[in-house]
């Protein structure tokens, strides 16, 4: 994994990272508060030797005592000590329960050896460690070789008894946060991680960067409106969805600006991404820049169109691919002024037969006089064919890929198929993209009524004129200046 990717696991997944390394410590710390508290105390205990009183003597002595402190140290923590003490003190334990409760060690190089005993109770702590100290030295004096006068060899001495503890040895709250913190911060982000690698959906325009060089024609965000139960099918025009079709509409009309595409199919890789819902807005931003515009709904397996925009239904085009009618008899105009719609009509029992028929080519050349465009609101590609083949008879498809919905392995799939049946993708389209945070949210509509004199709806060089002409020139209003194609410069 590069830098990027790990850095785009923590934009997407920082929330859940914040709240679970949040989470860590606070419940280490309640975890931390059901446990009694611990107390430690401790006592230091120095073994010596009596070899003789010369130098030799005492450094032989010396380095002796040093080897056996360890020794010494294991023998603290056996029933051999920790025995006799349970009986002296009167405890209610097995030498092996008290064995858990104490430690042994030796300090460096030296001949100290530390031992501390944890308890519940400070005072019972500390009387605990000067017991075992004691008893070591007991059994150590016994165990040692003696001396030639009858003496013990070895010596333990008890340099610094315990004392009772002031505050608990356990449990450290402030180490118990800390690891709590670690422990968060790992786990949230081997989640986020294993669940980005286990996560195979397109979520964003990063995801497509990911997977392909095609084209990305327009984001559409995620709108609640369009998914409840009174869907919001065209986009009102002064929001910000609105906009991202507009957006669309310009990016698609500059394909190819010498050879403006005229028939499109609007297409995706599976059922529910919003191929429909696109295909409609954007008949409609195209029929409001002033071109003619024909919607066909070319789903002849679950036709949506004519329900989405309350229009009838019963005759379309599948009426005239056999020949029952004309274009002009079940062609419905709706919305703007340019936009007519050809629903779907009934459905029929051999939908990829008629649309890779003769007479399907015959009705795209018909529509394309027409019309300055033709946009083609087809099945999905990868479970029918019927998308593919309108691809190969129009002059480029649209596929429109659904946020959180398309796998990669499908959009993939579907790029290959259409490659493969010489279908020229345009591009892509992102439906229910995030929101983003940006600049563009502050920048919005705000539509207020204003009474304007007749000379501010004129082009300017025709109120230059009518400064010389006289007062019967017609003004040319905005609306139809708008309206009016624009070409670009070659």
């Amino acid at each position: 994994m590069e830098l990027r990717d790990f850095l785009h696991v923590l934009r997407v997944h920082w929330v859940a990272i914040v709240l679970l390394t949040v989470l860590g410590p606070v419940v280490a710390l309640g975890m931390a508060s059901t446990q009694p508290p611990q107390y430690r105390a401790a006592s230091t205990v120095l073994v010596s030797t009596r070899f003789g009183d010369s130098i030799s003597d005492l450094n032989q002595g010396s380095s002796f005592a040093e080897r056996q402190a360890s020794t010494y140290a294991e023998v603290a923590k056996s029933p051999l000590v920790l025995g006799p003490v349970i009986k002296d003190l009167g405890l209610t334990m097995t030498p092996s329960a008290l064995k858990g409760r104490v430690s042994a060690s030796v300090e460096g190089t030296t001949a100290l050896i530390d031992i501390g005993v944890t308890d519940g109770s400070g005072a019972r702590a500390a009387t605990l460690a000067d017991a075992i100290s004691a008893q070591l030295r007991v059994e150590v004096e016994r165990l040692a070789p003696p001396r030639a006068d009858g003496q013990a060899s070895v010596v333990v001495t008890v340099v610094t008894p315990a004392t009772i503890p002031g505050k608990p040895f356990a449990p450290n709250l402030g180490k118990v946060a800390g690891m709590g913190v670690l422990v968060g911060l790992v786990l949230s982000l081997g989640w986020a991680l294993l669940r980005t690698n286990l996560d195979t959906k397109i979520r964003g325009e990063s995801d497509l960067r990911r997977l392909t060089d095609v084209s990305l024609l327009g984001t559409i965000t995620y709108d609640t409106a369009t998914t409840g139960k009174e869907r919001r099918v065209v986009a009102a025009p002064l929001t910000r969805r609105a906009e991202e079709y507009r957006q669309l509409r310009t990016n698609l009309q500059y394909i190819d600006a010498a050879h403006r595409p005229r028939s499109i199919v609007v297409t995706s890789s599976r059922g529910s991404e919003g191929k429909s819902l696109t295909a409609i807005n954007l008949a409609y931003a195209l029929a409001d820049s002033g071109v003619r515009v024909c919607l066909v709904d070319a789903d002849l397996r679950r036709p949506s169109v004519a329900g989405y925009l309350g229009l009838e239904g019963g005759a379309g085009l599948t009426t005239v691919l056999i020949g029952r009618a004309t274009l002009d008899e079940v062609t419905q105009s709706t919305g703007p002024a340019g936009l007519h719609v050809l629903t779907a009509g009934q459905v029929p029992p051999n939908p990829s037969e008629l649309v890779s028929s003769q007479r399907m080519a015959d009705v795209l050349e018909e529509l394309k006089s027409r019309y300055d465009m033709v946009l083609f609101d087809s099945p999905p590609l990868l479970p029918v064919t019927d998308a593919a083949v309108l691809g190969a008879l129009c002059e480029g498809v649209l596929l429109v890929t659904g946020g959180g919905i398309v796998t990669r392995d499908q959009l993939r799939d579907s790029i290959e198929m259409l490659q493969k049946v010489g279908a020229r993708l345009f591009g892509l389209v992102l439906n229910r993209g995030p929101r983003k945070g940006d600049g563009t949210r502050t920048y919005s509509y705000h539509p207020v009524a204003v009474e304007l004199d007749e000379s501010a709806t004129r082009r300017p060089e025709t109120r230059a004129k009518n400064r010389t002409q006289p007062s019967s020139t017609t003004p040319v209003s905005a609306d139809q200046e708008a309206r009016q194609p624009v070409h670009p410069p070659h």
